[in-house]
């Protein structure tokens, strides 16, 4: 296999480690960037188009992944194929910063970890709103909940849409909220009574009408409001 990017650079894998794997690439890394290299079967729909690989790039925020370049896999005649424009560019894998998972348990953080990291998240959020960008897929899975904050990692699914700003903004509220879901069922997991844990989360923590103007972190600290730390919501 050999990576060009768009100005025809081949990329050097030789000093990459295999980090892990998911339904649609797997992803090397070498301490400071990742590559992510898509599996041939990987249709167009679920790899992170040329354009929103553009737009992306320029979004420099401490809570969204830092995206290098895009590459795509040609041997020699399709090189040449492409240079003439006969065959298009498309993208095989992309590299960008790397992460390291110095993961933390937000249930046992002061909850004001939570409350800033959602606050900072709303103004990701807002900023992609703003630039038509419809996010999706995001989960804690695709997040890096570090000592510094929590990180976006896995914009792949992203897409924009030709609709108004309020329609997009909701969208993108309600993602922001399911991922304080997503983060707290994952955080539960080995507490007891974890099916008790799950309705409960639905039923009192996430379980409100988000609208444009929605202030999600606003909503969340209303939840939190007689407590230090979340883990006293589950252990009462």
């Amino acid at each position: 296999m050999s990576y060009y990017n768009r100005n025809y650079k081949k990329l050097k894998l030789s000093v990459m480690e295999y980090l892990n794997s998911g339904e649609c690439a797997k992803i090397l890394y070498n301490k400071e960037i990742i590559f992510k290299e898509y599996y041939s079967e990987t249709i167009l729909n679920c790899r992170l188009s040329e354009k929103m690989f553009d737009i992306l790039k320029n979004i420099s925020n401490p809570h969204f992944i830092e995206l290098f370049d895009i590459y795509s896999d040609f041997d020699f005649i399709e090189l040449l194929k492409n240079k003439v424009g006969i065959l298009p560019f498309i993208v095989d894998a992309y590299t960008a910063k790397y992460y390291p998972d110095n993961s933390v348990n937000v249930l046992l953080e002061h909850k004001d970890y939570i409350l800033d990291n959602f606050k900072e998240l709303e103004v990701l959020f807002r900023i992609f709103s703003e630039n038509m960008i419809c996010t999706d897929d995001i989960k804690r899975d695709n997040t890096v909940i570090g000592k510094d904050g929590i990180v976006i990692i896995d914009p792949d699914l992203f897409y924009t849409m030709q609709s108004s700003k309020e329609f997009i903004s909701t969208l993108n509220k309600k993602k922001l909220l399911n991922l304080f879901r997503s983060i707290l069922i994952n955080s539960v997991e080995n507490e007891p009574n974890y099916g008790k844990n799950i309705t409960f989360i639905d039923n009192e923590l996430v379980n409100l009408e988000v609208k444009d103007n929605t202030e999600v972190a606003y909503e969340i600290s209303k939840k939190l409001k007689y407590i230090k730390k979340p883990i006293e919501l589950f252990r009462r």
